[in-house]
């Protein structure tokens, strides 16, 4: 069964003030969004095709002429939400010396619950993924695969630099990610237990400093 909002006044955008026409992004925006907000109301229960239709304030058909499954539809929001996890600093933030690099690369995603995804979205997708491996299986090569890369990179040019010794580089940046983000199985047993950004945000600064404090230059 299709639930209403929790909070009428937080979908109203959804249904009210739409411009008469909206463009292919403008959509993929609003279902995203209609996406996250059911799994926040209803979770995995009301996450249907046809509820994210109307969450959107669309018909059924404009939704699945965009994306003909909900599989589909999945695997473009976490196409969408990858790219915005980590991305590389720009050349001029690579002059900073590395645990500002590393903060300043590490912060850049305000939302880091788990692995960065809304619970809801994570519990659906660890449900799904037993009968869909390549949606789990484009979740670790998009997601997860990709930032190591770009911290990998980033540790690279502090060796580079002399400003740390480290051997793998790769296992390193896995090491720092598996630091500064907590365990998600917590927080999906107990939802109450999710970090909040506060939190969040000084564990980074704690991880970060420990990490580096365990890679010096200084091999006397």
């Amino acid at each position: 069964m299709c639930q209403t909002p929790k909070n009428e006044a937080e979908t109203a955008g959804f249904r009210r003030g739409r411009p008469v026409a909206l463009s292919a992004e403008e959509r993929r925006t609003e279902i995203f969004a209609a996406l996250e907000s059911i799994y926040e109301d209803a979770g995995l229960d009301g996450a249907t095709m046809d509820c994210l239709a109307k969450r959107a304030a669309m018909s059924k058909r404009t939704l699945y002429s965009m994306f003909p499954s909900r599989t589909a539809l999945l695997r473009a929001y976490l196409h969408q939400v990858g790219d915005d996890f980590i991305r590389p600093l720009t050349a001029e933030d690579r002059t900073l010396p590395i645990a500002e690099r590393l903060e300043r690369i590490l912060s850049q995603r305000p939302r880091q619950q788990g692995c960065g995804l809304p619970l809801e979205v994570l519990r659906l997708i660890i449900t799904e993924t037993p009968a869909m491996r390549d949606v789990g299986r484009e979740l670790v090569d998009r997601i997860i695969a990709v930032d190591h890369r770009i911290i990998a990179d980033e540790l690279d040019l502090g060796v580079a630099r002399g400003e740390i010794v480290i051997e793998d580089t790769m296992q390193a940046a896995a090491l720092l990610l598996d630091m500064i983000r907590p365990w998600p199985l917590e927080s999906l047993l107990d939802p109450a237990r999710l970090p909040t950004p506060l939190m969040m945000n000084e564990r980074r600064s704690l991880a970060i400093r420990v990490f580096l404090n365990g890679f010096t230059t200084n091999r006397d």
